[in-house]
């Protein structure tokens, strides 16, 4: 049992100091990441819930990122995927949250051009200083968000299916103000079940030293060994 004990203590370590599992687009001082594809997939059974998209300052209220939406393959009430209606029907911008679905184009700081992938559409979201409250967010480094933008639709997802959709982070701000944006899903209950980081500024947190996992693993073989003796004795 010790053995089991120490080994599994071993892993727990490990793993918990190992490279974080998020999807994490980082960019520099008024970066952006162009169109990215996202997937979610919630496993085998079958899934109701919320998903929400997220934009976000970061201790500073004043420069602005936005997040752009388009091409979901579910959400909307199935009529309204690609905001192709031409507005948020089916989809909810949450208290002061500011976005719409527009057909113009968006033009980022760093003079990139982003148009629809699909249709004539696409949700454009700002972090504007007037937003909701994004204080129960956080970006990979672990600073929580002040004011975004928030924005949530209902989605049904059947065995096997999952949820895929294109995003654009335009991070109109600069280091250590890391705005950033993020996915999520909740549950019939409200609660939120996962969430994973889309496009954020700065740059990705360090990891610890190799030497720092050899220090750890010593430590820890040595116990194993020092519980392995006294179980033969």
């Amino acid at each position: 049992m010790k053995k089991l004990f120490f080994m599994g203590l071993l892993l727990l370590i490990l793993g918990s100091m190992g490279v974080k599992a998020e999807a994490w687009v980082f960019v520099p001082d008024g970066g952006d990441t162009g169109w990215q594809t996202y997937v979610y997939n919630p496993g085998p059974g079958s899934f109701s819930g919320t998903a929400g998209f997220v934009v976000s300052n970061v201790l500073d209220n004043c420069a602005y990122s936005e997040l752009l939406l388009d091409n979901l393959s579910h959400g909307g009430g199935g009529t309204n995927r690609g905001f192709e209606l031409g507005d948020y029907s089916n989809f909810e911008l949450l208290g002061a949250s500011d976005g719409m679905a527009t057909s113009l184009p968006v033009t980022a700081i760093s003079y990139n051009v982003y148009q629809p992938v699909q249709g004539d559409y696409l949700s454009y979201q700002r972090a504007l200083a007037t937003g909701a409250s994004t204080a129960a967010f956080f970006n990979a480094n672990g600073q929580a968000g002040t004011v975004g933008s928030i924005l949530e639709t209902a989605i049904s997802l059947a065995p096997g299916e999952s949820l895929s959709f294109s995003w654009a982070f335009l991070g109109n701000d600069v280091s250590p103000w890391n705005d950033f944006s993020l996915f999520y899903v909740k549950n019939q209950g409200g609660a939120i079940v996962f969430s994973d980081g889309l496009g954020q500024i700065g740059s990705p947190p360090p990891v610890p030293a190799p030497s720092t996992l050899i220090l750890f693993t010593s430590g820890l073989l040595g116990l194993l060994g020092l519980g392995m003796r006294s179980k033969r004795k």
